[in-house]
């Protein structure tokens, strides 16, 4: 349901960017605060970006797909890897709350991270660095809440990685 909102909120920044560029009329104001110019160029960077997302968004609802599990056997994380992250392959696990957005913050083995997305291996000592930890997922984009995911881990994970949530 969120990604259908999301494309809804997207697809009307594409609709403003059209007003903007006079697809539906010339667009005139009396009362014009900037110079001529500024419309065309504000509503084509609207539609260049907004329209993309408007397309990314229905497909995202059109066609769900399983973000995050945890089991026993390990977390499966579809924004890191296509593979199940072994428990064997996590070194530390932490719950964090930063402005409001509960965290599960993770550390694995540099044999696991190979497995990651060049981005995931490139930002992970920024993470360190300003979050202690080099990679955390956040499920409020999913059907599913902090609580319930850190009651799976702590259910499901072993005892070690545990300690600190």
């Amino acid at each position: 349901m969120r990604s259908f909102a999301l494309a809804a909120l997207s697809a009307g920044f594409v609709a403003i960017g059209l007003l903007l560029i006079g697809v539906f009329g010339d667009f005139a104001s009396e009362s014009r605060r900037f110079p001529e110019w500024v419309a065309p160029v504000a509503g084509w960077l609207s539609i260049v970006f907004f329209g993309p997302l408007t397309f990314v968004h229905l497909w995202a609802g059109l066609n769900p797909r399983l973000a995050v599990r945890i089991t026993d056997q390990g977390m499966f994380l579809r924004n890191f890897s296509a593979e199940t992250i072994p428990w064997a392959d996590a070194q530390e696990l932490r719950s964090l709350n930063i402005m409001g957005t509960s965290m599960l913050q993770f550390e694995v083995t540099d044999e696991r991270m190979e497995h990651f997305g060049w981005f995931r291996r490139k930002s992970a000592e920024i993470n360190r660095s300003t979050s202690g930890l080099a990679h955390s997922i956040v499920v409020n984009n999913t059907n599913r809440s902090h609580a319930e995911l850190l009651e799976a881990v702590l259910s499901l994970a072993p005892p070690q990685l545990t300690r600190y949530l």
